[in-house]
């Protein structure tokens, strides 16, 4: 890899590569990983599963409410890394297709600048969400270790109920093996606030490099005819009509950039269903357990706002790639029409408009074709929180952005919970 692509890709290999999924580690390296990162997240899932499963033998309803969301992320987290680990191959050879392309244009220093551009883009947000979703999630797994130490300064006493970031007490003798639970559970967050930074930006990188050639496209579009001459041979012979050459050139960057998107699209749709899936689950249930402890548990319920906050800034940078991808191949058609094509021949033309046809629909990310990822899909549900204090209860009110379904309230009271449906 050019060194000056590594240096914008630095930051992505290195999470990647804690995980054992950046595809130029050498097999020894991704095996000595797999050994230690695996059964952590392994066992993590493990307890939090057994400690629900126990919790509902146990008639412990709010254990297992508690616990629900934190299985449900570690479910979701699951899905991008197998994912990722069972489409391997597609994902190294998306990352040998940049290196290609980087050693293309380099050498054309205005399509360099372009690619760079984007490149720079991608390091930024990748820096940007590193950033910000360690600040959201460390109010979570904080509360715990605070606890722990007012407990040792003689603050409080927590020595009857010993916090954990999930329960498990029902599964787990929780006092004889307390501390190994504690540092494992920090361990296994942080594995997995990892996976999502680790796949979701670089599946941003992604995209951006198709961006970047969307953006070489664009230039050679408005390039291609090089004179601004009207006595245009309509009839001229390939061999010798040089724009044809370009628009030749202009078709074929084209129809890469099909190939990359669609390799892109398979890798990933599946995955996509079900990270949406769990994501929806798990905000509808983060949600909910703030509004029932907003008032009798302040700190447990900005724990879990921050952990919505979180899951939603997820769902955001899931679709905001395909919202990215759609922008800049949808403005191909556009391209070209706007060059020199009127400048240019007949067979040249021609060419032009099979580009046209496959570019009268932009691209998109899917998952499994059911939901398309975009700022439009992310937006189109709309979380609504009224806590009606004079009644003694709390609603939460899910809006459909699409002016025909039902709304849906959720009526919690002290000891029981409803649902109803009433028409908009």
């Amino acid at each position: 890899m050019d060194s000056t692509q590594y240096e914008y890709l630095r930051l992505n290999k290195y999470l990647l590569f804690t995980i054992g999924i950046w595809p130029y580690q050498t097999t020894l390296q991704r095996s000595l990983v797999a050994i230690v990162f695996i059964p952590i997240i392994v066992a993590q899932v493990i307890l939090q599963g057994g400690g629900m499963i126990t919790a509902i033998t146990a008639n412990d309803i709010d254990s297992l409410l508690e616990g629900f969301a934190p299985f449900m992320i570690s479910l979701m987290c699951l899905a991008k890394y197998i994912n990722f680990f069972y489409n391997f191959k597609q994902m190294k050879r998306l990352l040998d297709i940049m290196r290609e392309d980087w050693e293309i244009y380099k050498k054309l220093r205005n399509e360099y600048d372009l690619l760079c551009e984007q490149y720079a883009i991608g390091k930024k947000i990748t820096i940007s969400f590193v950033a910000f979703l360690f600040g959201l999630i460390t109010p979570f797994a904080a509360m715990p270790l605070l606890l722990n130490a007012a407990d040792a300064l003689g603050l409080c006493n927590i020595s009857d109920d010993r916090p954990l970031a999930f329960r498990v007490e029902h599964f787990v003798d929780v006092d004889k093996y307390y501390f190994p639970l504690l540092v494992h559970s920090y361990i296994g967050t942080l594995a997995y606030t990892t996976i999502v930074l680790a796949i979701n930006s670089i599946i941003a990188v992604y995209v951006l490099h198709e961006s970047g050639l969307c953006e070489v496209l664009r230039f050679k579009l408005e390039n291609f005819v090089e004179s601004d001459a009207m006595d245009v041979k309509l009839h001229a012979n390939k061999r010798d009509d040089k724009w044809y050459e370009n628009a030749r050139d202009c078709v074929i960057l084209h129809k890469h950039i099909i190939e990359f998107a669609n390799i892109l699209e398979d890798a990933n749709t599946t995955s996509y269903l079900l990270q949406i899936g769990f994501n929806m689950i798990c905000v509808s249930f983060t949600q909910f357990q703030a509004v029932i402890n907003i008032q009798e548990n302040a700190a447990l319920a900005f724990r879990y706002i921050s952990v919505t906050i979180s899951l939603l800034c997820d769902l955001l940078f899931v679709s905001w790639p395909g919202q990215q991808l759609s922008d800049s191949t949808e403005r191909i058609f556009e391209f070209t029409t706007n060059g020199k094509w009127y400048l240019s021949s007949i067979n040249c033309r021609k060419l032009l408009m099979m580009m046209l046809s496959k570019s009268i629909t932009p691209l998109k990310l899917t998952a499994y074709k059911f939901y398309t990822l975009n700022l439009e899909s992310f937006s189109a549900v709309r979380f609504i929180f009224y806590i009606d204090r004079s009644l003694n209860r709390r609603q939460v009110i899910l809006k459909l952005n699409d002016h025909s379904g039902p709304y849906r309230i959720i009526i919690i009271n002290t000891k029981f919970y409803t649902y109803i449906d009433i028409d908009n």
